[in-house]
């Protein structure tokens, strides 16, 4: 059972996101699956990380039809994520942008904090 997602900014101001928007292709949603599933296992070893979510659309104009938000403790556990993911994909001879255009899917990633005075 996965741990629900709770934003508590008062208790937590310095809470950091990485907040990814994808449009996969049909024919690419199974393998997209399975390397997110991947992806989320590895992270969920490394320290500060907090919670993941993942968003499938359901309506609107947007091209994108999944949508991920992951939340950590800090900006430095952030960035030294994104260096162990970096390695992790290095170690296991996996190239992101080899792979993503191969399965035709577009991205915008990005990282994203909540301040507090606009809350």
């Amino acid at each position: 059972m996965h741990t629900p997602l709770t934003i508590d900014l008062d208790a937590h101001p310095n809470l950091q996101f990485r907040i990814d928007a994808f449009s996969v292709p049909q024919e690419s949603r199974a393998e997209f699956e399975s390397l997110m599933r991947r992806n989320l296992h590895f992270i969920e070893t490394l320290p500060g990380f907090l919670n993941h979510m993942v968003f499938e659309k359901t309506s609107g104009p947007t091209n994108f039809n999944i949508a991920t938000i992951a939340v950590w403790e800090s900006a430095e556990a952030i960035a030294a994520a994104g260096e162990k993911v970096r390695e992790y994909y290095q170690r296991i001879g996996f190239d992101v942008q080899a792979t993503v255009s191969r399965l035709g899917i577009t991205a915008s990633l990005g990282y994203y904090q909540a301040p507090l005075d606009l809350q």
